[in-house]
């Protein structure tokens, strides 16, 4: 099958495209989705409306969360680093990262201390390199953390040399604010990688940052995947964080949460009430009521 070929289904004349953030969004859960918002969704997918999920979740790490949902729906995983059509894990594009770029990313991190997450995305295995020599012991029991919550597997490492990848999909990190930013500027220095730096859903007041290839991005995936639609679908988008913000761009509606940072807030066509208050649903019907 051609590259893209899957992404849209035979005969659909859709309602629009609707483009969800997973955490903070959908839900604050690790592993699943509210019921009431999963029937929602349910019904919006029979409807006719197409639906696609755009996370920085690997792809082992989001699909369960979705796993009870009934119908066709899309998921681009780690920033879009790869898309594809769901429940049956079909490939529809990838962006990765070279291993060649991988040598002077980890120097970065060398200089300044602190580590390196280097994941090698879902076709190999959605592994989680790292190096637990480069954490100071704080920073390791956090990763160990996450490691224990997560279901992909973690792999350490003495060394980032002996990986055999050619390629993978992100490198994430993470830091207080000042700190991350300040290293995504270094690490932008280096060549024209995509770095965003989001608060981390999992850490309350801690953030992380995603490296991702040039042009890769929650927004550059979504303009992607409406290209294969007629010009004039409508796209509406819900999301509660910075790297929400290209993909929320893209948008002809735009749904921000009440929890979002502040500086999202302008963006917002609607702001939603909190996820645990089940926001999305009144945000998305009003969305949907603007379409007339």
């Amino acid at each position: 099958m051609a590259r893209g070929a899957g992404v849209r289904m035979k005969g659909d004349s859709p309602r629009g495209i609707i483009s969800l953030d997973i955490d903070g969004t959908i839900t604050t859960s690790k592993y699943d989705l509210d019921p009431e918002i999963t029937t929602y969704l349910e019904g919006l997918i029979e409807k006719n409306w197409v639906l696609i999920f755009v996370t920085g979740r690997t792809f082992s790490f989001a699909a369960p969360v979705l796993s009870s949902l009934r119908g066709t729906y899309f998921l681009a995983v780690q920033n879009g680093s790869a898309l594809y059509k769901m429940p049956g894990a079909e490939l529809i594009k990838k962006q990765m990262l070279p291993i060649s770029c991988l040598p002077e990313l980890d120097l970065v991190f060398r200089e300044r201390g602190g580590g390196l997450l280097v994941e090698s995305g879902y076709l190999q295995g959605d592994i989680c390199y790292f190096k637990p020599g480069d954490y100071t012991q704080s920073e390791l029991e956090y990763v160990n953390y996450r490691k224990e919550m997560s279901p992909e597997p973690w792999e350490p490492l003495d060394d980032f040399e002996n990986l055999t990848l050619q390629e993978f999909a992100v490198g994430k990190y993470f830091a207080d604010k000042e700190e991350a930013e300040e290293i995504a500027d270094q690490v932008r220095k280096i060549a024209p990688f995509k770095v965003i730096v989001i608060r981390d859903p999992f850490k309350s007041g801690g953030f992380l940052a995603h490296i991702n290839a040039p042009r890769t991005s929650k927004g550059e995936i979504l303009s992607y995947f409406a290209s294969h639609y007629p010009e004039d679908t409508l796209i509406i988008g819900a999301g509660d964080d910075y790297n929400d913000v290209e993909m929320l761009e893209r948008c002809r509606f735009k749904i921000v949460m009440e929890n979002a940072p502040k500086p999202l807030h302008v963006l917002a066509d609607v702001i939603a009430p909190p996820v645990d208050a089940q926001g999305i649903i009144p945000a998305l019907e009003e969305a949907i009521k603007w379409k007339g």
